[in-house]
């Protein structure tokens, strides 16, 4: 990706469901080309699915206290 992107940042925003169980996550990906001829990085929601996938086992399998900001 350092060969790519000049830049690439990950921001993961988690909110409560309203009424139930579970949370609501927001995924927001920036990033800037090092130049017009590199592709968008599609592939990478592959990589957000995958990770969000993991982050809700573990909450599940786990006691975890929750932060309410975590950066990382």
């Amino acid at each position: 990706m350092t060969k790519e992107y000049k830049s690439i940042t990950f921001t993961i925003q988690v909110t409560p469901k309203q009424g139930g169980p579970g949370s609501i996550v927001h995924w927001l990906l920036e990033y800037e080309k090092i130049s017009e001829e590199v592709a968008h990085p599609e592939t990478l929601l592959q990589f957000c699915v995958e990770m969000s996938k993991g982050i809700d086992e573990y909450l599940l399998t786990e006691e975890v206290e929750i932060a309410p900001s975590v950066a990382f």
